[in-house]
């Protein structure tokens, strides 16, 4: 069994369940956090949508935290989601554009992960 994450009809990430599951709540939670929509809506239990522009909100919300606050216990938590992020958001054809090196580093080290479709 695996998770999809479609992004108007195309698959951006299939992970095994419990991958996707975990990525699931760790980002719905991260959204409540930070104050801002998930742009993750469940279409079956294994199965979610992504609003592209709101899950773009999210990402830009947690990559302004991750590069601008130096808590390596809050970086390490938010590296969970943004990583996988930069991935689908490439696939989806709205990749991120790096502000320094140390993100640019970050998005090529996202791109190493083994994420199917």
């Amino acid at each position: 069994m695996s998770y999809v994450f479609d992004v108007g009809g195309e698959t951006v990430w299939s992970p095994a369940l419990r991958v996707g599951d975990l990525y699931v709540r760790a980002a719905l939670n991260i959204a409540d956090v930070l104050g801002v929509p998930s742009g993750l809506t469940a279409e079956a239990e294994d199965l979610w949508q992504i609003d592209i522009d709101a899950f773009e909100g999210l990402i830009t919300a947690v990559r302004e935290v991750y590069f601008t606050r130096h808590h390596e216990i809050q970086r390490a938590l938010l590296a969970g989601v943004l990583g996988p992020a930069i991935v689908m958001l490439d696939r989806a054809g709205r990749p991120i554009e790096p502000r320094s090196t140390a993100e640019r580093d970050f998005a090529a080290w996202a791109r190493t992960l083994s994420m199917p479709r």
